[in-house]
């Protein structure tokens, strides 16, 4: 005689063997629905897909742009002076056109941090970080020949990607000090970002691919992860590169990240050339709060987080890349593009300049203040105001705007 899938009573030809047998599929019954139980409570249900946004299309005209006087002026006096680049000198300017005085001579600035306590502010110019004194002397920063494509920082300490080429790994991230000193090595590639407010860093993962279609001629090496920490911790995942594509796309991989100024939410802006980008904004422990899908054939180009009196709003610059606008450099492009704006609270989005301040847009910041967007084109600088979206102009103020810092370089 054998056992019954382990029942302890045995066959026999009684007659309770009915009963036997009754009792041993109850028994076998009642485990499998307990193991099912367990089973259920173990297994995690796969997480809600975030929500999508809703985000009105870009008027294929903006609205005329006034020159606001009154505006003007209390941008000036609230927001600090911009940081502009303008024929090869690096230029602070209140947004009335002026103070306008030069900072450094000789200096094409595509990004800056600061200026510190000190004054001091350091910039990356054509791939080299570069410190600039209060005087306008300059000191290259980091190894002689590592070419930096990224840079962020807070206060004086700077988070810089690599240029990938030759046989740099695309992870070769550095940590560095603006006072120099040892530079520590960190495995985080373009694009980078650091929060404002807070002791958080983020960067582009692998696995790395060869995209096409992004600058001309050749392919550009592309993180498909998104991995934060804390300066000189370990690095977590994210987004990972699974997530990411379902995402975003098959080929996607990450274009932008931003962190908001506390740490707590991040925006990564994904997507491959001929294929629609989207902005993906998540908070730190990885869980996906929104999905905002940009306009087809238009690619992030900036992206920023401001905080202003508690409304957390993030904006996105997206750019017309159709056709042969795909590889252009953004300033010797002649398509449009627009400015949309999330507002964490509500977490709805609105369209906060579009048109023909966006022909060639060369530049992006928040003011420190958070109540201002500042877009630069060779038409001008555009200043888009969050409270009443007063679309305005000063007419002065030409040049690449780098960045919009709360006090001015002394």
């Amino acid at each position: 005689m054998g056992r019954l899938l382990g029942d302890p009573e045995v066959w026999d030809d009684s007659p309770s063997r009915p009963r036997v047998v009754v009792r041993g599929l109850v028994g076998l019954a009642a485990g499998l629905a307990a193991g099912g139980l367990v089973a259920f409570a173990v297994v995690p249900r796969p997480a809600a897909p975030p929500p999508e946004v809703a985000v009105p299309p870009p008027p294929a005209e903006g609205p005329r742009v006034r020159v606001e006087r009154q505006t003007l002026d209390n941008v000036s006096l609230s927001a600090g002076p911009l940081l502009v680049v303008r024929s090869g000198r690096l230029e602070q300017v209140k947004p009335d056109g002026t103070d306008r005085r030069v900072v450094a001579q000789n200096v094409r600035a595509s990004a800056a941090v600061g200026p510190s306590r000190d004054g001091t502010l350091v910039v990356l110019d054509s791939g080299v970080i570069v410190r600039v004194d209060r005087d306008g002397a300059t000191t290259r920063l980091g190894p002689a020949n590592y070419l930096a494509a990224g840079l962020a920082g807070r206060d004086e300490r700077l988070l810089a990607c690599a240029e990938p080429g030759g046989s740099r790994r695309p992870d070769s991230g550095l940590l560095l000090s603006a006072a120099g000193g040892r530079n520590r090595p960190v495995k985080l590639g373009c694009p980078v970002a650091w929060a404002s407010g807070a002791e958080v860093i983020a960067g582009a993962g692998g696995p790395w691919a060869a995209v096409n279609g992004i600058e001309r001629d050749r392919a550009v090496q592309r993180g498909t992860s998104v991995l934060v920490g804390r300066p000189g911790g370990r690095s977590l995942v994210l987004l990972g590169a699974h997530e990411l594509r379902a995402a975003a796309g098959r080929r996607a991989t990450v274009e932008a990240v931003a962190l908001a100024p506390d740490g707590k939410l991040a925006a990564v802006a994904a997507g491959s050339p001929g294929r629609p980008w989207v902005v993906l904004v998540l908070r730190a422990d990885g869980r996906r709060v929104a999905r905002i899908p940009l306009a087809a054939g238009h690619r992030p180009a900036w992206m920023g987080w401001s905080d202003r009196q508690g409304t957390v709003t993030l904006a996105v610059a997206a750019v017309d890349r159709r056709g042969d606008l795909a590889t252009a450099p953004l300033a010797s492009r002649q398509g449009g593009g627009y400015v949309l704006a999330w507002d964490a609270g509500t977490r709805t989005a609105r369209v906060l300049a579009a048109g023909p301040p966006m022909v060639a847009a060369d530049g992006f910041a928040w003011s420190s203040d958070g109540e201002s967007v500042g877009i630069s084109s060779p038409g001008g600088v555009l200043l888009v105001l969050q409270i009443d979206v007063v679309y305005t102009t000063a007419a002065p103020v030409t040049g690449t705007l780098v960045a919009w810092p709360g006090e001015a370089v002394p």
